[in-house]
Parts: C-alpha cells; sequence; structure tokens
C-alpha cells in the first residue's frame, strides 16, 4: 500500500515533465514577428526637405531732408508660428531638426507679436520694412504594420517662423 501511494504521488509528477509543452518553436513567424519589428503600429515621420522664405508684415516711407541721421522708431506686428498638418508635437519637432533651423516660438503657437524696432535713416528717402522669416519642412508620415510593412504614407508639413528682420532701402 505504501509502494503504491508513492508511486501514485511520482507518476503524475514525471508525465507533466515528459509531456511536450505549447511553447512557440523557433520558426513560427507569428511568435517572432514582434521581436523581429517592434516598432509595428507606430506611427514614424521622416524629414525630406525644407525651404525658406521672408514675409514682409510693414512698410513705411522715410524721408529725412537734414544731412545728419534721423531715427524712426515704430511698433510693428510680427507673425510668429510652429504648427504642423499631420502628428502633432513629434512630427513637427523631427521636421524641425531635419531642418536644422529652430522655430523662434514653441510648438502650437500661432499669432502675431508686437515688436518696437528702430531704423538709422540717413538723408533721403527710404522704404523701410519689416517682417518674419519661415521655414517649410516636408517629410513623410507613416504607420508600421504587421509584418513590418509601411501602410497609411502621408506627406507632412510644418510651416515655422523662426526669427524677425528689419531692413531699409533707398527709393
Amino acid at each position: 500500500m505504501k509502494i503504491r501511494l508513492s508511486f501514485l504521488v511520482i507518476l503524475p509528477l514525471v508525465t507533466a515533465l515528459t509531456l511536450p509543452t505549447s511553447m512557440a518553436s523557433e520558426n513560427d513567424p507569428t511568435e517572432i514577428s514582434p521581436l523581429a519589428c517592434p516598432e509595428v503600429n507606430t506611427y514614424t515621420t521622416s524629414y525630406k526637405s525644407k525651404t525658406t522664405s521672408k514675409k514682409t508684415e510693414f512698410t513705411h516711407i522715410s524721408s529725412n531732408n537734414s544731412n545728419s541721421t534721423d531715427s524712426v522708431t515704430r511698433s510693428v506686428q510680427i507673425s510668429h508660428s510652429a504648427t504642423v498638418n499631420v502628428g502633432g508635437e513629434v512630427s513637427f519637432k523631427v521636421l524641425q531638426n531635419g531642418a536644422k533651423i529652430n522655430a523662434n516660438v514653441g510648438y502650437g503657437y500661432n499669432s502675431s507679436k508686437t515688436l518696437s524696432t528702430t531704423w538709422s535713416v540717413p538723408k533721403g528717402t527710404w522704404k523701410l520694412t519689416a517682417g518674419s522669416s519661415w521655414v517649410k519642412a516636408t517629410g513623410t508620415r507613416y504607420r508600421t504594420v504587421p509584418p513590418c510593412n509601411i501602410a497609411d504614407s502621408k506627406t507632412v508639413t510644418a510651416n515655422y517662423t523662426y526669427a524677425t528682420w528689419s531692413d531699409k532701402v533707398k527709393q
């Protein structure tokens, strides 16, 4: 009786250790796919190119009939912006880093600021201008789907200001 009881306790233990388990094999593609492509179901933005431009937002004609230089100061409203059409702040930062030009305001800002600008005006008639410098950075935003394929590709565009400027040109 004692021998049978021991045998009954040991037999299930030995059987459990020798039965095959339901672990995935090394060649099972459904099990290794997440390891081979950890970015599945994530979005990625890649930088492509940039263009820069200037926007004139203030113009004034100033005349100085004196032989001494005059000073002209004006309050000027200048646009400031940092936006992207798809993907939010992460996409914006990828495009900004790719363009290698930093925005002069934080992401999401889209308004004007009033700046006091002073020009030195020698004798003559001068066209005084001021405005903002812009970057348009473009790239592609896509989603990675199993098994590491690209889907939902979209062109993404960031438009942002990076500087203000003023100038004078003799008329």
